[in-house]
């Protein structure tokens, strides 16, 4: 589910670096539609390039064998220039790149777990009003993953997300919702 989550992120942050942002979402699609090899095919060149969804997602497909051979050497070489990416732009203030951040924290993948700091980048983000980190910020109260686990504060950081407009947010609060609910007599 954090992958996935992660991907759908991954997809809307700013900053490419000299990406087209056609072959991109084509590419994206392409992986949506489970046609890896087509997704590789376009998203790699763009991750040669220095674009940092496509670093992530070239991450991915090493990782899970999608499109190329599983190797998890590979995988950790572009999750770590995607996380240095998403680094640089969140110190220099993006909010987007900072839940990116976090969320590649809060995975581990291609960089140690740390929820602590996954936790650091989200307040802030959160401090700039950005929904996505009230969303994940929630998620991890929910969970008790960096922080005490505070079910009702995890969902007040949902609610606040919500109405701000993270769809992420009320998939959370739907699921949240579900697993709260008390069992019919």
């Amino acid at each position: 589910m954090r992958i996935s989550s992660h991907f759908l992120i991954a997809a809307v942050v700013v900053g490419s670096l000299t990406a087209s942002a056609g072959d991109l979402e084509d590419g994206i699609a392409a992986f949506e539609k489970r046609d890896f090899n087509t997704a590789v095919r376009l998203i790699e060149p763009l991750a040669e390039q220095g674009n940092v969804e496509a670093e992530y997602f070239m991450g991915t497909f090493f990782m899970y064998g999608h499109g190329t051979a599983m190797d998890p050497p590979q995988a950790k070489l572009w999750f770590e220039r995607a996380f240095g990416h998403w680094e640089t732009q969140a110190k220099g203030g993006n909010p987007a790149a900072m839940v990116e951040v976090a969320m590649m924290l809060t995975t581990g993948l291609g960089i140690t777990r740390d929820d602590k700091a996954a936790v650091q980048w989200l307040r802030k983000a959160s401090d700039l009003g950005y929904a996505e980190a009230w969303a994940e910020l929630g998620e991890l109260y929910v969970e008790g993953a960096g922080v005490p686990k505070d079910v009702a504060e995890g969902e007040r950081l949902l609610k606040k997300a919500s109405a701000a407009g993270s769809e992420r947010a009320d998939e959370m609060l739907a699921a949240l919702t579900k697993r709260v609910e008390p069992a019919s007599y």
